[in-house]
Formats: structure tokens, C-alpha cells, sequence
């Protein structure tokens, strides 16, 4: 940095510096400061400390080496390490998951649901108690959507009116704080890609399976959501053409070519009978010929649609949903013989195939969401 600086300003002119290289995804060492910046080491380490005692900045847990002997810490906007809140609405009721980018901190339920005579009441004594261990208080609130969320923006749902839209209006009153509107895929992805499977790789793409196929695209650390919020939306991508018309308005999208958004649901209907999660698994791992042919299946049709997708992007690595389960095993095989069909060779031998590592990738990625700047 160069020119003239005030002896007043010039300190809180690098201060500021150095908080401009965070936003509430990112962790960063002095070294990787000082790189952003063109700081000295010297001046990153007292202006870091200074950042620190003020409260700004915050060392994250844990320190990684960065050779013998010279452990290298990492910092984060304190911010961004107080607790958020995810609210999921399932057939069964409500569900609050608080965490924060040390982990999941506490989950609430509750049987109601928006519209629900005392939903909002109980939301907010919910939201009232969720604290952390140090009792710092929920910084924002997240609604998780099943459907594409237009960035800063309510978005078109084609005259559809969703539950998840009216918890996010509830909510907007009844919390003091930030509210969002977030894709459940995009959370996944991003939980993923900071504190999961994908973590440091400079573009990933995570695949959501088990409850709805779709995928979540992260870049440099941040979502990329398309300019309408629709990136990712893999079932609504063709792969038969002049096939069956679409909800979309498209024909021969992958939607139409899954019996169920559910993969259970649909693995049910092969069998003529309800199954529980765990009895799907069940089957999957006792190598049940519907069972794996169902995810082979949906493999090599994951593949077709995303294999353009991964041509142009040319992500480092291809995150697939933790919360398949056993059935990773013959999904993920069709899938990475659908892409080397479909993509360069040279670029498939690049890519990393990798198991999602977090329970709960959506509320990591809640922790970690940065709403797109501007």
C-alpha cells in the first residue's frame, strides 16, 4: 500500500485492511494475510493482535502446522463464530438446529408448524433460549428451502405458495436479527466445502441425493447461486430429449425420470411397501439386487446431467451427500463411470470423488453463510 497517511488514520487504514480479507467463511493465517494484503509480516502479526484484544478478530480452535515444530494459527471475524440459527420444516414438525463454526451447539423441536396456532410464539422462546457455550446471542436466522431462492429476493414460485416462505415472513417479524431464505442443496454444499470433505479446494460441487436431487456450486469459498438463485438445479437439466413434459416447462428433465424426490420413497415403491431409512440401508448393505440396481440407476442418470456442468466448471472435487449411506457405494460407482464417458478424460482424472464427511451438512453450511455482497 502506498501514499500518505495521517498519524491518526494510518493504523485504522491497515486495521481495516486486514478485516477486508475476512468474510464469515473464511479463516485465514498471518502468512495468508500478509499475502492479501502486501503487508509485512511484522506489521500483519501487530496489527493480527491488536484485531484480537479488540475483539475483532478471534484465533479459531485448533492450530494446523505449517512445518516442525512452528504451528501456524488461524483467524476468523468474531462475528462469524457467534451461533445461527437453522430452521427446517419437516412433515413431523419444526426443526432449530444452532450452530456456529466450532459445531452444531444445541437442536429444538417442535410439532408445529407455520400457520400452527403458537408456531411463532414457540419459534421465539426457542430462538430466545439458543446460546452458545459463552451465551453469545444468535446472530441470524436461516429457513431452509427445498426450492431455488433468488438472491436478496422472495423469487417467483410460479403462483405456488410454500410453508417455508410464510416462516420466513413469520419469522422477519418475530426475530430481532437477520433473516434468510436459503437453498437446502447451497447449505449443504457450502457446509461441505468449509468445514467438510471439500474443505480447501478452490471450486466443489456437492451432490444431495438421498432427500432430492440437486447439487450446490462452491467458489473461492462462497455459494454460487446463479443470478436467480437457480444454480444447481440438476432435475430440472435434460437428459431424455423431446421427452415428458416438465413442471418446469421443459421436457425430458431428470425430474421426469425419477419415480420419487425421495430416494427411499422411490426405493419403496419397487418393493410395494413402506421402508424405513434404516431398512433401505439395510437392504443396500445387504446387497439386495432392487436395492443396488435403484442406485446404480440413479448414478449413471446424476452423471448424464451433471457432466456438463463439470466440463465447464472443472471443480477440484465432487462431494456426494453423507447422508447416503451404504448406498454411496454403488451410487458413486455408476456415477464416476457416467462421467468418464461423458467429460475429457484428462479432466475426470483430476477430479476427486469424495464422501461427504458432516452429519449435518446443511446447519455447518448455515454457520458458515455469507449472504453475496451488494
Amino acid at each position: 500500500m502506498t501514499g500518505a497517511r495521517g498519524p491518526r488514520t494510518s493504523t485504522a487504514l491497515l486495521e481495516a485492511a486486514v478485516v477486508a480479507c475476512f468474510d464469515p467463511a473464511t479463516a485465514l493465517s498471518r502468512t495468508e494475510i500478509a499475502d492479501r494484503t502486501g503487508l509485512s509480516r511484522t506489521v500483519v502479526t501487530s496489527l493480527v493482535n491488536a484485531l484480537v484484544e479488540r475483539g475483532t478478530l478471534a484465533v479459531v480452535p485448533g492450530a494446523r502446522v505449517s512445518s516442525p515444530g512452528r504451528p501456524a494459527y488461524s483467524y476468523r471475524l468474531s462475528a462469524a463464530l457467534a451461533p445461527v440459527a437453522l430452521v427446517r420444516l419437516l412433515a413431523e414438525g419444526t426443526r432449530l438446529t444452532v450452530s456456529a463454526g466450532t459445531g452444531i451447539l444445541a437442536e429444538h423441536r417442535t410439532r408445529a408448524l407455520p400457520g400452527d396456532a403458537g408456531w411463532e410464539r414457540e419459534i421465539r422462546r426457542l430462538l430466545a433460549e439458543a446460546r452458545g457455550g459463552d451465551e453469545t446471542p444468535v446472530r441470524r436466522v436461516i429457513v431452509c428451502a427445498p426450492y431455488p431462492v433468488a438472491p436478496e429476493a422472495a423469487g417467483d414460485r410460479g403462483g405456488q405458495e410454500y410453508p417455508e416462505d410464510l416462516a420466513h415472513a413469520l419469522l422477519s417479524r418475530a426475530f430481532p436479527g437477520e433473516v434468510r431464505l436459503v437453498n437446502d442443496a447451497h447449505l449443504a454444499a457450502l457446509g461441505e466445502a468449509v468445514h467438510g470433505a471439500a474443505a480447501g479446494t478452490r471450486a466443489s460441487i456437492h451432490l444431495s441425493v438421498r432427500h432430492g436431487v440437486g447439487a450446490g456450486l462452491v467458489i473461492d469459498g462462497r455459494l454460487f447461486t446463479g443470478v436467480d438463485g437457480t444454480a444447481g438445479e440438476l432435475a430440472h437439466v435434460q437428459v431424455v430429449p423431446d421427452g415428458a413434459r416438465c413442471v418446469c416447462g421443459s421436457r425430458g428433465c431428470l425430474a421426469t425420470r425419477l419415480a420419487h424426490k425421495e430416494a427411499d420413497l422411490a426405493l419403496a415403491a419397487r418393493y410395494g411397501r413402506p421402508l424405513t431409512p434404516a431398512e433401505a440401508d439395510a437392504l443396500v448393505l445387504a446387497g439386495d439386487a432392487q436395492a443396488v440396481e435403484y442406485y446404480r440407476e440413479l448414478g449413471e442418470l446424476v452423471a448424464e446431467a451433471l457432466a456438463g456442468t463439470v466440463t465447464v466448471l472443472t471443480p477440484d472435487a465432487l462431494v456426494v451427500d453423507a447422508q447416503l449411506g451404504p448406498a454411496h457405494v454403488p451410487f458413486a460407482a455408476t456415477l464416476t463411470a457416467g462421467l468418464s464417458r461423458h467429460c475429457p478424460p484428462g479432466q475426470i482424472q483430476s477430479l476427486r470423488l469424495l464422501r461427504g464427511r458432516l452429519a449435518d451438512a446443511q446447519a455447518w453450511g448455515a454457520a458458515a453463510y455469507a449472504p453475496a455482497p451488494g
